[in-house]
């Protein structure tokens, strides 16, 4: 390197993501990325981007025999009201659309594959789905902070998701 000149700082290489074919809208639209999305979440289970960027927010509210949890926008807006089904073998989740319990709004169901398990494994059914065949498989990786969105019951991996840094504020 010749005097005087900056040092190089080499660009780290980009990986290019072809764009899916048949994208499957769960929520809405807008919340559709066609390349990797690094999010952050806090202790008070708010989600942000690498800029610090509010992106959405879990709130919890225990009800007399339901678990309850409302995923909202950074405006505070209702985008999903999830509620625990007591009473069943699996442990079913039901996700629906805004602050809504309808089943017409019904977005997505998920409950544990088997009944024991060592590690975490979720079939998701997406509303209109009454198959016995997910739609999507959620298998926790090898720690507890990682996981793989699987297609149906394929090997076909549609994301990874990897807890990289959890940030709790005092």
């Amino acid at each position: 390197m010749a005097t005087g000149q900056a040092p190089f700082n080499p660009v780290p290489a980009m990986r290019t993501y072809p764009p899916v074919e048949h994208p499957v809208v769960v929520i809405g639209p807008q919340y559709l990325a066609q390349y990797p999305v690094e999010l952050a979440v806090n202790s008070d289970f708010k989600v942000s981007d690498i800029n610090g960027t509010l992106i959405f927010q879990v709130k919890s509210k225990q009800l007399s025999l339901h678990d309850r949890r409302l995923l909202k926008d950074a405006a505070g807006n209702t985008l999903v009201n999830l509620r625990q089904k007591i009473r069943t073998m699996h442990d079913r989740w039901e996700a629906f659309r805004g602050e809504s319990k309808e089943e017409n709004d019904l977005l997505f169901t998920a409950k544990k594959s088997k009944l024991f398990q060592f590690k975490t494994e979720l079939d998701v059914f997406l509303g209109n789905n009454k198959g016995e065949v997910p739609d999507f498989k959620v298998k926790e990786g090898y720690s507890e902070s990682s996981c793989s969105i699987l297609l149906g019951d394929s090997n076909t991996m549609l994301a990874q998701v990897t807890l990289t840094k959890l940030i709790y504020e005092i």
